[in-house]
């Protein structure tokens, strides 16, 4: 299985991988963690992943641009199972979708950071939420 982990803070994430149980499948050769840095895809010199919502409101919510470039980069493979997008406003997480998700070859995961996500993500890019 190869999970691909598309977030802002792939150091962070890291270290959590490698230790217990996910490093112990990683070292059995069960699973291949990618982390994909989002600041990678932008395209000015601060890398600005944020900006305000369209159509206004309180808050920043990080921009669609860099998500689908990151997923345009992922193998064939990736782009054609599930992508989970991580928001405070999708369903909750359960064992029984840990055990679905367990069972396929892909999963990406796209890491939803503080306030939001452009809700074009969720509509054009994420299978689930």
């Amino acid at each position: 299985m190869r999970i691909n982990v598309v977030t802002l803070f792939p150091e962070a994430i890291a270290p959590y991988l490698a230790a217990s149980i996910p490093g112990r499948v990683a070292s059995a050769g069960k699973v291949q963690y990618h982390l994909v840095q989002l600041r990678d895809f932008t395209h000015d010199r601060h890398q600005t992943v944020d900006d305000y919502p369209y159509g206004g409101g309180a808050g920043m919510v990080l921009k669609p641009g860099p998500f689908f470039e990151a997923a345009a980069t992922l193998d064939e493979e990736s782009r054609r199972g599930p992508i989970l997008l991580l928001s405070a406003r999708g369903k909750r997480f359960a064992h029984a979708d840990a055990v679905r998700w367990s069972l396929g070859e892909r999963l990406t995961i796209l890491c939803g950071h503080y306030k939001d996500v452009d809700q074009r993500v969720a509509e054009g890019l994420a299978t689930e939420e």
